[in-house]
């Protein structure tokens, strides 16, 4: 009797657990970019979204956003707009992220890097300059070492790989936590709680942002409508688990590109003590710290960010005639 009443709870918890996640399902469209043209490329037979702005005749930049539940080209909503009035702006959405396909599948560090590579050479088709936002910095690396010529200048921002625990395979535990994510219903509610409201806010407040003005309401409900995407826990899910782990230890010397490593002073989870690693291990790098900001300079300090970007991708070539 027992053991059938248990098991009813646990049926009647399941079921419950069930209707909450198909409820959560129903929050409208994903946060987007304003300001440039949408399109979609085709990677691999899985549809990417991205956004262009800017004169075609520019040099080009690739925007990659970072990885984390609810994360898209949205990240950079106040550099896009800025950088393409002297740059021609590709921001990308990554294969599970925003408005690009979300399917289920494994995602491997690899991942990241083929997709910009790919990008890189059959989109944009020329060399392009290259910005990159923390973990995702660390995983465009191996694309710059495989292929050199397909890019210019790079800016890394909080780029991980080089200290902490997201340099290191995250072994059985690892496989463990991502088998849970993947299970249909205990999956999807644990995935629920880590992008609930609450849970949103605790992340933008608590590690991205370092001034909390920035974490309004309507950025929460943003990723908050991003994140609850059919498909879209399956990415963070391999992230949560340590599968987008990538150390760069022997990679990163091989770097043949100059490189901005950008860091906000204030960051927690990366501190700013770990950009001297990337100073130190490539002679081609050159740091600038922004002050008051944490995960997200670009973000936080936006203005200067831009600035110091567009006066780190144009040093040492001409201006046009009339500029």
């Amino acid at each position: 009797m027992r053991l059938r009443t248990v098991a009813a709870a646990v049926a009647g918890s399941l079921a419950g657990l069930s209707a909450l996640n198909r409820r959560l399902r129903k929050v409208g469209e994903p946060a987007r970019l304003a300001g440039g043209e949408e399109r979609r490329y085709n990677w691999r037979g899985w549809r990417l979204a991205y956004q262009v702005a800017g004169e075609a005749s520019a040099p080009p930049v690739l925007l990659v956003h970072g990885v984390y539940a609810g994360a898209s080209s949205y990240e950079f909503r106040k550099n896009f707009r800025g950088l393409s009035e002297d740059f021609r702006v590709y921001a990308l959405d990554l294969l599970g992220c925003g408005l690009s396909e979300r399917p289920l599948r494994s995602y491997g560090p690899e991942d990241v890097a083929a997709q910009v590579e790919d990008f890189a050479r059959e989109e944009i088709g020329g060399q392009t300059h290259l910005v990159a936002s923390s973990l995702s910095a660390a995983l465009v690396v191996p694309a710059a070492v495989r292929s050199p010529r397909l890019f210019k200048k790079l800016v890394l921002i909080c780029p991980t790989g080089l200290g902490g625990s997201l340099d290191r395979s995250s072994g059985a535990l690892g496989d463990a936590v991502h088998g849970l994510f993947r299970a249909p219903v205990l999956g999807d509610a644990l995935y629920n709680a880590i992008v609930s409201r609450r849970g949103i806010r605790y992340f933008l407040g608590g590690m991205s942002y370092h001034d909390q003005k920035f974490v309004t309401q309507d950025l929460v409900e943003d990723y908050y409508r991003t994140s609850h995407q059919p498909g879209a826990k399956h990415f963070p899910a391999a992230f949560v688990s340590g599968k987008l782990n990538l150390g760069l230890s022997e990679l990163w010397p091989r770097v043949p590109h100059k490189t901005l490593i950008a860091w906000g002073q204030k960051a927690r989870i990366a501190p700013v003590s770990q950009a001297s690693r990337f100073v130190r291990l490539n002679p081609r790098a050159e740091m600038k710290v922004f002050r008051n900001a944490a995960l997200l300079p670009h973000d936080e300090r936006a203005e200067t960010f831009n600035q110091e970007t567009k006066k780190f991708f144009l040093k040492g070539t001409r201006k046009k005639a009339g500029a």
